[in-house]
């Protein structure tokens, strides 16, 4: 028997921290997850990388943010393919990591943002992606097209056929027992649900909506991404079914807590949040606001207690082995961190404030005021310019690097 713990990492999609029980919401949506917060760690300032799920999973996982490269720097799929594979192939990732401790390693994701087209699979001893190479490649192309009646009516029947975004965890569950109870001791597991994600479609058993409202006001977020035609009555669906969708992925807490071999450490954690109207916006990926970037992240199973010290999902590489071997973690911690997405906007993140860069333009906040009015401090708005200026020439440092190595492999170098 191995003295180093089984560990379980679960990405739930989409989830945003204070739609948690344990960070303040009323609403029940998420009691499992709550009752292993209280006799656990939780980590009550964790931030995403980045505010999409290719940008957070491709850090979470390497524990370093992805550079941009010749030839991987559009936003076509396969520009991004190259990006985010030659990311994931040239890093030490978790998984490896945990190879080199003897771990036997497997993920099971939903999300084709983490399938092994863009090469997730890396350093796993098994993966499941439950697309084959057919479908990963049509559907991902799906999404190039550029008419967007064409484009929406796609998606509409991706839907229908439960290709995209929409695969419950049910349908897998049984296979990640199965697997755990075949692995040898001790093993990591990835698990990736996407329940959460848009479209916001529950299960008949947690539906507060009938179909017939959440169908049409999906679609008519689809059809307008920034949510400027939606009804109020769309906007109350869409945050019904949204809520749903957590009761549900919740389910799937409890069980795994109760169920899964081996009795491992279970991490909970989002890969980032999602907007409802805040800042003028409805799902992810473009900003850096606290609903996009501010996730739960629990640790049932290992140390008690709660961190207030930022901590950024980019540390779960070195976070998770410390935590199964049972050391110390406070390594992991951080005064400040990071959080970025390609447009480009950079934000910084302490205990209680936040300072957002975008070219020719900057935020400052008091959190505990949130970020509907700017913070007046001109010493803590120096401090925040001058972290995103180191942290942008860290970043330009690195991909000159990256360039000049790229030259190399192709014999451009002089």
């Amino acid at each position: 028997m191995s003295d180093q713990q089984s560990v379980v990492l679960l990405t739930i999609d989409s989830v945003r921290a204070d739609h948690c029980g344990f960070a303040g919401h009323d609403g029940n949506l998420t009691p499992n997850l709550d009752r292993l917060a209280a006799d656990g760690l939780v980590f009550e300032n964790a931030v995403a990388p980045a505010p999409a799920t290719h940008g957070s999973a491709t850090t979470f996982l390497t524990g370093e943010f992805p550079v941009e490269r010749e030839g991987a720097t559009g936003s076509d799929r396969a520009s991004m393919k190259a990006h985010i594979r030659d990311h994931l192939s040239a890093r030490d990732t978790v998984a490896r990591r945990f190879s080199r401790m003897g771990y036997e390693t497997a993920a099971f994701t939903a999300n084709p943002w983490t399938s092994r087209y863009f090469g997730f699979d890396k350093g796993f001893d098994h993966f499941e992606d439950f697309m084959d190479d057919d479908a990963s490649e049509g559907l991902l192309k799906g999404g190039e097209q550029t008419n967007p009646v064409s484009s929406l009516a796609v998606k509409a029947i991706n839907w229908w056929q439960g290709q995209d975004m929409f695969m419950s965890w049910e349908a897998f569950y049984d296979d990640i027992v199965a697997w755990t109870e075949s692995a040898d001791d001790p093993y990591f597991l990835w698990v990736f649900l996407v329940d959460a994600h848009l479209p916001y479609l529950p299960p008949k058993d947690y539906r507060s909506r009938s179909r017939l409202a959440t169908y049409p006001a999906n679609l008519s977020l689809f059809a307008d991404r920034n949510g400027d035609g939606l009804t109020p009555r769309f906007h109350d669906v869409l945050t019904d079914a949204y809520e749903d969708t957590i009761r549900y992925t919740d389910e799937f807490v409890g069980r795994a807590a109760r169920e899964l071999a081996d009795d491992p450490m279970l991490v909970v954690h989002g890969d980032h949040g999602e907007a409802f109207g805040d800042h003028g916006m409805y799902g992810h990926g473009r900003d850096l606001y606290e609903e996009l970037v501010d996730v739960p992240l629990v640790v049932a199973g290992g140390p008690e207690g709660r961190v207030e010290k930022p901590f950024s999902l980019r540390n779960l590489p070195d976070l998770l082995p410390s935590l199964a071997r049972g050391d110390e973690y406070e390594d992991a911690l951080d005064t400040h961190v990071f959080s970025h997405n390609r447009m480009p906007t950079v934000a910084v993140r302490g205990e209680n404030w936040k300072y957002v860069w975008r070219p020719g333009d900057d935020e400052l906040y008091d959190l505990e005021r949130g970020e509907t009015t700017e913070c007046d401090d001109p010493d803590l708005r120096e401090l925040g310019s001058e972290l995103v200026a180191d942290w942008r020439e860290a970043r330009a440092e690195r991909e000159r690097i990256a360039s000049a190595a790229r030259a190399v492999a192709d014999g451009d170098a002089v």
